[in-house]
This record gives C-alpha cells, structure tokens and sequence, in this order.
C-alpha cells in the first residue's frame, strides 16, 4: 500500500539540511511512498510568497507554490506574514494545517526541531531529524549581528523560538539526532533520553572515494555555506597566516562564491595569493574536490555534524577541526584527524601535525575511510529509519 508522506523541512537550497532531507527521501521513494517536501518561503528566495511588514496594508495575502525539488520530487513552498522576524516559518497557520492534513505520514528534518512546530500543534503522529538545539544553533549568528539586532532577537525572536522549542520537546515526537552531540544537546534541551536515537547522515561510498593518487601537499580546503558565521572562516584564514609564517607552502581552497569581507582579510593577512574559490560545485564536482585535498579543515564554533568532514573523509582526506560538537563524533584524536582548540595557532598546529608527515597523513587517511564505511553507510541509515518508522506508526515500512 502506497502511503503519502509529507517531509517539512528548511528552503532545500545549501547546507547539512538539505542534504539530510534529499537522503531520507528518496530512501522512502524506494520503499514505495509518494513523498512530498514542504518548506517555508523566505523574504529572500521567494518575496513573491509572503508578506513583510511594511506590506501589510497593501492586500496582499500569503501563498503557496508547487513545484519541484532536488529536480525530480514534488514539494511546496509555503508563506507566511512577518518573515523578517524568522519565528512565523514555524506558525502552525491554516495553510500548513490543511497542507499535513493532505497526506498520510509526517517528518520533520531540519538543523533545529522547529520545523516540527507545525506538526505539534497539528496534533499528528511524526518524527523529528535534526541537528541541534535552538540556542546552540543560533548563538554564533546572534553574536555578529548589530547591538540592536543583537537585543531584539535575544528578548523578541528568541523568546517565541524558545517557547516553540518547549512546545515541540514535550509532544509526542520521536527525536532522531545527527551526532551524540546532538543527543546530548536535545536532553539537556528538555527531551526526555528514552525519547531520541542516533541516526547519522549516511555517506554515498560509490560516489565519494578516495583517489589513486597523492594530492598536493599542504593544499587545505573546507566545503560548506561560507556566509554562515558558525563557519567561523575567518579563524581558517588566520591558521593558514600563521603556516605561512612558518614557511609552510599551505594553500586553501573553499567552495562557493568569493566573500569580499574573507578576501579582504586575506590580503590583510597577507596571504591573497593563497586562496583559491571553486564556485559552487554539485556532487560530482564536490567529490573530486575532497580528492584534491591534503586535508580538511572545519574552524567552526558549532557543527551538529558537519556532512562536509564525513564526506571528506569518505574520500581518504583527514580532517582537522576545533572542537564544536558533531565532528568530534568522527574526527578521532591522531586516529582520523586531529582535533584542536579555537585560536589559529592550535588550529594551524593540528593542520602543521598532518602535512608535515605524509607517512601519518596516508596512514590517517586510510583509517578515516574504514571509519565512514562502518559508522556511515547507507544500510545503517535504512535500518535505523524503518526502525523509527515503526515506533512511530507501529508498521514495517515497504
């Protein structure tokens, strides 16, 4: 029997999430379910969908579209009122509750449990994946923006976000986290430990593999939303200032479009010459990417897991990072990587500590490779969604 399924997530653009969402549904395509994805509309990607303040008296009401995502599955897109305040793409509103009212099974993926708010308070059964907490994701962005900013998002925007959180914590949700730090993050949030299980992103062994030959040494790089101030890539630039003052020929490489406050900073630290952008690269592309890496690199302050590093790895490449939650799932200590502290000098140090032996670096990469076929395969993920679909529903799925 066919069930429909709605998954409600994040706009599918960049990042860890759609990635997530991608995965998961065409895993339920195989199985035999008619799968839609939902997702909010942003004042950016579709202004056309909702409505900003300085809108309001002029008639116009929200909408939906629908259309395509990932090029071949259907999804919708949804508006709302207020989207420069963020927290209505969570509002349970009619035309979400008529939406989760069209189809048989609900799940909610995204980098917090928000996206699962519409699903709460529409009272059916479903599972949440997800990354992190609410706070632990959004404090890296609060931190950057205007003091005024700063104050109205802590006080207005983070209180109903919040109160949302608590809302989604204490329904009756099955909670899947990303990383055990996730886990631990969702516990301390409110949920109750019998209430989540661990299902990391799986890993697609076919199309990341490692190369037949040797990568240029020293030649860094780190894949990922470059404009996400968790990223934290200017600390990445400053440990590749202090390699180079070291006379270490360290080169970076980072996908997306060139920022021009990072290449700023870059000739300000003098290493210009050595950075290098790709443009942003789809999964073929992205996998010869990993392949032309000595190692990788995360400086973030926070990761729930970091998709970009597993990948990497899958690829033979080792991967240094500061310690900032779900990398630390991966990135063992001398083993698969190196994992360090948050000043560029201990970042360039556990960079400096891979090049400077290629003995060690292939010997690394050898063991981050094993790592992601035992811990991540697309088997392990299948098994551990139908498990969750089961408890959730009380039916085997396909």
């Amino acid at each position: 029997m066919s069930r429909s399924v709605l998954l409600t997530t994040l706009p599918p653009h960049q990042g860890g999430v759609p990635t997530m969402t991608e995965a998961l549904a065409r895993f339920l395509m195989r199985q035999g379910c008619d799968v839609t994805i939902a997702y909010y509309a942003t004042l950016t990607d579709d202004p056309d969908l909702v409505v900003p303040s300085w809108e309001l008296l002029s008639g116009k009401k929200p909408d939906i579209h629908r259309g395509l995502c990932f090029k071949d599955i259907p999804s919708v897109t949804v508006g709302c009122r207020f989207p420069e305040l963020e927290f209505p793409y969570y509002w349970a509103t009619d035309r979400w509750k008529k939406l989760i009212g069209a189809y048989d099974r609900h799940i909610a993926v995204g980098g917090t449990v928000l996206v699962a708010n519409t699903l709460v308070v529409s009272g059916v059964p479903h599972f949440v994946w997800c990354a992190s907490a609410m706070l632990d994701d959004r404090i890296d962005r609060r931190a950057r923006m205007p003091a005024a900013r700063r104050v109205f998002d802590s006080v207005v925007v983070g209180s109903v976000q919040r109160a949302m959180e608590k809302r989604v914590l204490r329904g009756c949700g099955l909670f899947l986290a990303i990383s055990r730090y996730t886990r631990a993050s969702l516990v301390t949030a409110g949920v109750r430990p019998e209430m989540v299980e661990h299902v990391p992103m799986p890993v697609n062994l076919k199309d990341y593999i490692p190369s037949t030959s040797s990568p240029p040494t020293a030649q860094i790089g780190f894949a990922g939303r470059i404009d996400d101030p968790r990223k934290n890539i200017g600390l990445m630039l400053r440990s590749v200032a202090v390699l180079a003052r070291r006379s270490i020929p360290v080169r970076l490489k980072l996908t997306g479009d060139p920022s021009t406050a990072l290449n700023e900073l870059a000739s300000t630290l003098n290493i210009a010459d050595r950075i290098e952008w790709t443009g942003w690269l789809d999964p073929q592309s992205l996998s010869h990417f990993y392949r032309s890496l000595d190692v990788f690199v995360f400086s973030s302050g926070q990761e729930g897991l970091g998709i970009s590093g597993i990948q990497a790895m899958a690829c033979g490449v080792p991967v240094v990072s500061t310690r900032c939650g779900g990398p630390e799932d991966y990135v063992i200590d001398g083993v698969t990587g190196k994992l360090t502290g948050h000043t560029p000098g201990e970042l360039a140090d556990g960079i400096g500590w891979i090049i400077s032996d290629r003995e060690r670096r292939n010997d690394l990469a050898l063991k981050s490779r094993a790592l992601v076929e035992k811990d991540y395969s697309q088997s392990a993920f299948e098994e551990n969604i139908a498990r969750a679909w089961e408890k959730t529903w009380g039916e085997a799925l396909g």
